[in-house]
């Protein structure tokens, strides 16, 4: 039977994150902790396969127990990649299209991916990629669609279109493609049938934007958002999706 679950961060791990690194620690901590409870062993992470990555992806990774980090961008990797690649032997770097991954079917135990997909033509179909060269798991963190984000957009007070700020004309400008749990849901069960496959969905409201001095107002904010996410239909701007796949496949799904 399939499952669809809920996880609200605690607002103690909200009021913690009081700058851009901690903003970031956040998200892998709490999406990879679930990954973390499903395994037998606590330290069989295998293989994972990062897409839309950087070195913040990098430094991350490699605080856990993976057997093979292959980090995946959409140009050559920075300077700062550069180096970690150097000091971990796990890790690698090559670059892929989103929305046709090179790699055969079920080659990665977990497939992750943070603000990246939402940079592709077709979304949709970049999370197909990864459901498919995932073995075990699928993460992806993207923005979430939401009440107050939808009157905001209305407002003018959001953005629907980013900018390639670089100005370098291999990228493109990119709609802000926000997901949300009934769309997941309906991909998923087209794709996996009755299969039996859990998903845990986790919403807040926060912002990647923490170069205020004044520290307090942080937190204030934080809490404002946190509270802001109690309200239904209104649950965040983040959208954190952990998705495991069913034991009981289709048999098209296993021949990919």
């Amino acid at each position: 039977m399939n499952k669809v679950l809920f996880k609200r961060a605690r607002l103690s791990e909200v009021l913690n994150v009081q700058s851009t690194r901690e903003f970031h620690t956040f998200f892998f901590s709490n999406s990879l902790g679930i990954y973390k409870d499903s395994l037998k062993s606590k330290n069989d992470f295998g293989s994972v396969l990062a897409l839309g990555s950087s070195h913040i992806e990098a430094e991350e990774l490699i605080k856990y127990p993976f057997k093979k980090i292959v980090l995946s961008g959409f140009a050559a990797p920075t300077e700062k990649t550069k180096e970690i690649i150097k000091k971990d032997k796990r890790v690698s770097y090559q670059t892929e299209n989103i929305e046709k991954l090179s790699f055969k079917s079920q080659s990665f135990d977990l497939v992750f991916v943070k603000e990246a997909l939402h940079h592709v033509p077709r979304p949709i179909l970049g999370l197909y990629e990864m459901l498919r060269v995932s073995k075990k798991a699928v993460i992806f963190i993207e923005p979430g669609e939401s009440l107050l984000g939808s009157i905001l957009d209305w407002l003018k007070l959001s953005s629907k279109y980013e900018t390639n700020q670089a100005g370098n004309q291999k990228f493109r400008d990119n709609f802000v493609y926000r997901w949300n749990k009934k769309e997941i849901v309906k991909m998923l069960n087209s794709y996996y049938l009755e299969s039996g496959y859990k998903l845990f969905l986790s919403n807040c409201w926060m912002s990647n934007r923490y170069n205020m001095r004044f520290k307090p107002l942080i937190k204030v904010l934080n809490f404002v958002g946190w509270t802001l996410s109690l309200i239904p239909f209104n649950k965040g701007n983040y959208l954190t999706c952990v998705i495991f796949p069913g034991k009981d496949l289709p048999e098209e799904i296993k021949s990919f």
